[in-house]
């Protein structure tokens, strides 16, 4: 497989982003897609966003931490439980 990878490039083709990721196969990166540990390509794309994969790897990684959750304020619970559709 030819490496294909752009280093100046944000987006990557399908090689691109498996030379990015250690030269890994197609297949490996399709399994790998398949278990959650990559994201795919941008949505209406057959580009690999290179920053995108840095994020989930690094969240999968324990190097940062996904946003905490926090409970709603009594006012925003209400809010929530009582919206319209507009």
């Amino acid at each position: 497989m030819a490496s294909g990878f752009d280093p100046s490039a944000r987006l990557q083709s399908k090689d691109g982003i498996c030379a990015y990721l250690g030269h890994i196969s197609h297949a490996q990166y399709d399994g790998w897609r398949a278990r959650g540990i990559v994201p795919g390509p941008v949505t209406g794309t057959n580009r690999y966003d290179i920053r995108q994969h840095d994020h989930v790897l690094d969240l999968l990684a324990g190097i940062i931490a996904r946003q905490q959750t926090r409970k709603l304020s009594p006012l925003e619970e209400w809010e929530a439980a009582n919206a319209r559709a507009a």
